[in-house]
C-alpha cells in the first residue's frame, strides 16, 4: 500500500517566509533555500564563467546567509536575490581571471624578450621616485578611499571582494574607487 511522505514545513512556505527563518539563523530554511534556488543559480554562473560558477554560486549562497536580515521584502524575493548575487559574482570572477591571465601574458612576453631582468640604473631611479610619490598619494588619501585602494590594487580583490570584507554596499565601493583614482590622477607624474 502506498503511504504518502509527509511534507517538512520549508517545503510549503515561500521564500520569504523562509528567509525570515534564514535571518534567525534556521539552517533548515537555508537548506531549502539552497534546494530551490541552486540549480537555477548555478547555471546562470556557469554561463558566464564555467569553471569558477561553483564558486561563484556558493558565495552567493554565503551572502544569502550573512544578509538575511537585510534582504527581507524585497522585488523578486530570496530567489531573484541569489540569481543576481550569483550573476554578479560569475562576472567579477571571469574579470578577475582575464587581469591574471593579461598579467602573466604580459609577464611570458617580457621575459621572452628582455634581455635582462635587471632595469638600467636610470630607470631604477625612476621607478623608485614614481614609486615614492605613488605612496604618498596614497597615504594622502582619506582613510575610506585609501582602504579602497590597498585592497584592490596591493590585494588584488575585486570590488565584490572588497565590499564583502568591508561589509559596505557594492555602490559605497565603486564611489570610494572612484573618487580615489580621481585624486591619484591629479598628482602631477602617476
Amino acid at each position: 500500500m502506498f503511504t504518502p511522505v509527509a511534507a517538512t514545513v520549508a517545503d510549503v512556505l515561500t521564500d520569504d517566509e523562509l528567509l525570515e527563518r534564514v535571518a534567525s539563523r534556521d539552517e533548515r530554511a537555508f537548506t531549502q533555500l539552497y534546494e530551490r534556488h541552486f540549480g537555477t543559480a548555478h547555471a546562470t554562473a556557469r554561463r558566464l564563467c564555467r569553471d569558477l560558477a561553483e564558486d561563484a554560486t556558493q558565495e552567493a549562497f554565503l551572502a544569502l546567509w550573512r544578509d538575511a536580515g537585510t534582504l527581507r521584502r524585497r522585488p523578486g524575493g530570496a530567489g531573484a536575490w541569489v540569481h543576481t548575487v550569483a550573476r554578479n559574482r560569475a562576472i567579477d570572477a571571469r574579470r578577475h581571471a582575464a587581469v591574471h591571465q593579461r598579467r602573466l601574458v604580459h609577464d611570458d612576453s617580457v621575459l621572452l624578450g628582455a634581455p635582462s631582468r635587471e632595469p638600467t640604473p636610470d630607470r631604477a631611479v625612476a621607478d623608485t621616485q614614481t614609486r615614492e610619490r605613488l605612496h604618498a598619494a596614497v597615504a594622502g588619501l582619506p582613510a575610506a578611499q585609501r582602504e579602497v585602494i590597498a585592497l584592490a590594487y596591493f590585494h588584488e580583490l575585486t570590488q565584490s571582494e572588497i565590499a564583502a570584507r568591508l561589509s559596505v554596499a557594492l555602490g559605497t565601493v565603486k564611489g570610494r574607487t572612484r573618487l580615489a583614482l580621481g585624486r591619484l590622477a591629479r598628482v602631477q607624474g602617476l
